[in-house]
């Protein structure tokens, strides 16, 4: 696009606004001799309520005598002040809303004792909202992986295993063990430690490293040995990744896991439940729930994807920055250069990311979408049914929590794919 620059005259002020590319705007601002004039004696009149010189009472000093000992701070002070509140005046009086820093630039004086400036930024962009139905796209099949109730089963029986202490044989996956590992101190590498660290682990549940399962598996209880051990080249530990050590390891005692038997008692210890059958059942519609659930949202998101792709439009780059900075949160620990690297990548999903939140923005706004008072009310009389508790006290529990704003959304979401879905003919499915 290229740059549009529009020029108005306020009483005070001479503002032109240029329209760059994307979102950048430029404002050029003439401040008048008069106001610049006031804020300077504001400044001075402040400065002479506060020095105390030599020879003059506090806030009794003339005028020409601050101005030679602190002229130059006094003018520093006006012009940023005039600078600051011309700004506001002229973005104000444009409509203009900035979302990145304002930064000041090619600052002058003139003749007339008359300031200008250019301030540049970036603002929010009008948001296209052109085409939001005529889609077509088929729901993902719901799919229950095979034996996933078995695997839901097994897993309760595990939590609800007692361990028994074995005396003899060798460890399996799924025993419990513990162990003393220790660097012998005539590693090749020098870095052996005679004290020895205690671990509590299950085998076959990747929560040690494959050789020293491995090595673990060859002792009975009682016995120790060296073994070779391969640390990965992703290992946390960024001076043993990719190495090979030595380790001492002894196993100080296993364990075996006894489950309870799959029955009517087990099913019966775990809720109300009449039997096994029951039991099965009702993990079964569990699943398959969430999986639905989980389709859904894939076809919700698809939809969404497809309406923004439709619509295009530029996003700031402060905004695209800020979301960045958000999915690099954790990140701080990277280096520099590596850092920078990702932060290129992740640009093209942050700025798809921005541009879908404020799509959305629009056409809950434009729409009418947004969840009323009333329907959040309901939410939370529903949820006060279920619990047992009173409106009031759940809805101050969520309020502490940040639970009504996630009511909010949820509901608002629920409406605009509602919303979405019946512009390309879509049924909601219940």
């Amino acid at each position: 696009m290229n740059a549009a620059a529009k020029r108005r005259d306020s009483p005070r002020l001479q503002v032109t606004v240029t329209e760059g590319e994307r979102c950048h705007r430029s404002v050029e601002v003439v401040v008048p001799g008069e106001f610049v004039a006031a804020e300077h004696g504001a400044v001075l009149r402040k400065y002479a309520s506060r020095v105390k010189l030599r020879g003059f009472r506090k806030g009794k000093a003339p005028a020409r005598v601050i101005l030679q000992h602190y002229g130059g701070d006094i003018h520093r002070e006006t012009v940023d002040r005039a600078v600051q509140k011309a700004c506001r005046e002229a973005l104000d009086s444009e409509g203009l809303h900035p979302v990145s820093e304002v930064d000041v630039n090619d600052l002058r004086y003139t003749d007339d004792d008359s300031l200008s400036f250019r301030a540049s930024f970036e603002v929010r962009p009008e948001v296209n909202a052109g085409r939001l139905g005529g889609f077509r796209l088929e729901r993902p099949p719901v799919t229950v992986p095979d034996g996933a109730v078995e695997g839901i089963l097994e897993r309760l029986r595990k939590e609800r295993a007692v361990w028994r202490t074995a005396e003899n044989g060798r460890p399996e996956p799924g025993d419990s063990v513990t162990v003393l590992l220790t660097q012998p101190e005539g590693a090749a590498d020098g870095s052996g430690d005679a004290d020895p660290r205690q671990y509590d682990l299950v085998l076959g549940e990747d929560q040690a490293l494959p050789d020293v399962e491995d090595a673990i598996r060859t002792l009975a209880v009682g016995d120790a040995n060296e073994f070779e051990v391969a640390f990965p080249d992703d290992h946390p530990d960024g001076d043993r990744a990719g190495t090979r050590h030595l380790l001492r390891i002894e196993l100080v005692s296993r364990r075996i896991a006894e489950l309870p038997e799959l029955d009517d008692a087990l099913a019966a210890s775990l809720g109300d439940f009449d039997d096994l059958a029951a039991l099965r059942a009702r993990i079964g519609e569990d699943i398959e729930g969430d999986a639905k659930a989980r389709a859904e949202g894939e076809f919700r998101e698809r939809l969404l994807n497809m309406v923004v792709e439709a619509n295009p439009f530029d996003v700031p780059d402060a905004m695209v920055e800020v979301y960045t900075d958000a999915l690099l949160r954790d990140a701080d620990d990277l280096e520099p250069e590596k850092l920078e690297e990702l932060r290129k990548e992740l640009r093209p999903a942050s700025e798809f990311a921005v541009r879908r939140e404020l799509l959305v923005e629009r056409i809950v706004n434009e729409h009418g979408l947004r969840a009323s008072e009333q329907e959040i009310g309901e939410r939370v009389k529903e949820i006060a049914r279920q619990t047992g508790q009173s409106p009031s006290a759940v809805r101050s529990r969520l309020r502490e929590s940040g639970g009504l704003d996630n009511i909010e959304r949820g509901l608002t979401d629920a409406k605009l794919f509602a919303f979405l879905m019946a512009q390309s003919g879509i049924e909601v499915e219940e």
